[in-house]
């Protein structure tokens, strides 16, 4: 009998009740959203799930779903660190919406995932490979946030970046992207 593989984000344990809790991360049965327990282990996912590890999951491991995705957008902090604050938020349903709050800032809306970090990229080269989702003004705007980043905390961006590259390339090159998005 083949297991239900449904849930959008699986993970290596569940949210606890408290702030930033987590429970059960050494179990090899994952959970579905973070909170309900499946059947399902890493092996069982399918190679459309790639590993993830982001502050929107408290930094558990887990597996994000990469096909099906009809839109997905990316924010940036100007702030002195690549990707640390920075989002993407994904919708497996329908066009993402903005609301422009009272303040004057916009945010997205009605997206099904919202993860933030290094898997970032990752993200994007999936997503392009398994949703064969056309990703040029996400990458035209990673980019604008590397070139600010670069221009305006040199010392930062010379400790954690170093080369004058785009950030594709530059990942590819020294190995940290996944060898099964390599040829996105």
């Amino acid at each position: 009998m083949s297991k239900r593989i449904h849930a959008l984000v699986y993970t290596h344990g569940k949210f606890g009740k408290s702030l930033r809790e987590i429970l059960d991360t050494d179990n090899p049965l994952l959970y579905s959203g973070g909170v309900y327990p499946t059947k399902i282990t890493e092996l069982d996912l399918p190679e459309d799930y790639i590993d993830i590890q982001s502050r929107v999951i408290w930094y558990m491991k887990g597996h994000l779903k990469t096909s099906g995705i009809v839109d997905m957008e990316y924010t940036y902090s100007r702030v002195n660190h690549l990707f640390k604050d920075d989002f993407i938020y994904l919708s497996y349903h329908d066009k993402l919406q903005t609301e422009t709050d009272k303040w004057g800032f916009t945010h997205y809306t009605n997206y099904d995932v919202c993860v933030c970090g290094n898997d970032i990229v990752d993200i994007v080269l999936a997503a392009e490979i398994y949703s064969g989702f056309d990703t040029s003004e996400i990458r035209r705007k990673i980019e604008e946030k590397r070139i600010w980043l670069r221009d305006n905390h040199p010392d930062d961006y010379e400790q954690f970046v170093k080369e004058d590259e785009d950030i594709f390339d530059l990942w590819k090159r020294k190995g940290y992207i996944p060898q099964r998005l390599m040829g996105g």
